[in-house]
């Protein structure tokens, strides 16, 4: 990557970080990707149980990997061979995991983060469930605000990933939002966190990379 890009996200993240403090939500940097397994496995005690919302970037991070080798017990929503109602099962016994890792839709200049579920199952335990939530992130999604944040959503982010998970709808179809009424639809709750009321609670590693959409 480009080192003028390198050093933009670097003061982003900062940026972000002291506002996420603002709102008693903790943030840190890594950055390069290959960092992130090992900054998060930081947070971690072992033995804990650990779930997972649905996140392309903890994918290209090399964590998925990294969390179901180390020493915990994984809620696998990904694990192969597994029948839908077991994945469900575990999406719900995921509810009351020591830790959830997901990703994250967007992050405000605000310290505000910002998601987009199709089903709930990353939002529901975001907001109450599990008692540490770590949230990775690239810096590609560091935004100036929740208007900026829900634009891009709709205009990209949606539109892209519907058709990443060949979903049946207009946006898979055009590349643009029609706020559609598809059953497929991906983008079915909003949920933004202003503020959290535990300090201890969530934290958000940002990387120095472009990850996920």
């Amino acid at each position: 990557m480009d080192k003028n890009v390198k050093w933009f996200y670097e003061k982003r993240a900062a940026a972000a970080s002291e506002a996420l403090v603002k709102n008693r939500i903790s943030g840190s940097y890594v950055a390069e990707t290959a960092q992130v397994p090992q900054a998060v496995l930081a947070l971690i005690p072992a033995g804990s149980s650990i779930a997972f919302g649905g996140s392309m970037t903890i994918f290209q991070t090399g964590l998925y990997d990294a969390l179901r080798q180390g020493d915990y017990k994984l809620f696998d929503r990904y694990e192969k061979d597994v029948p839908p109602e077991e994945i469900a099962a575990r999406q719900r016994q995921g509810l009351l995991a020591d830790v959830f890792v997901s990703g994250v839709n967007a992050v405000t200049e605000q310290g505000e983060l910002v998601f987009v579920d199709a089903s709930c199952t990353r939002v529901a335990p975001v907001l109450y469930g599990p008692k540490k939530v770590i949230l990775v992130t690239g810096c590609n999604k560091i935004v100036p605000n929740l208007a900026y944040a829900q634009e891009r959503i709709r205009h990209f982010v949606a539109p892209a990933n519907a058709k990443r998970l060949g979903r049946k709808t207009p946006c898979a179809q055009t590349g643009q939002c029609m706020d559609c009424d598809s059953p497929e639809r991906i983008c079915n709750a909003t949920v933004v966190i202003h503020k959290q009321a535990d300090p201890k609670r969530m934290h958000v590693v940002f990387v120095g990379e472009t990850l996920g959409l």
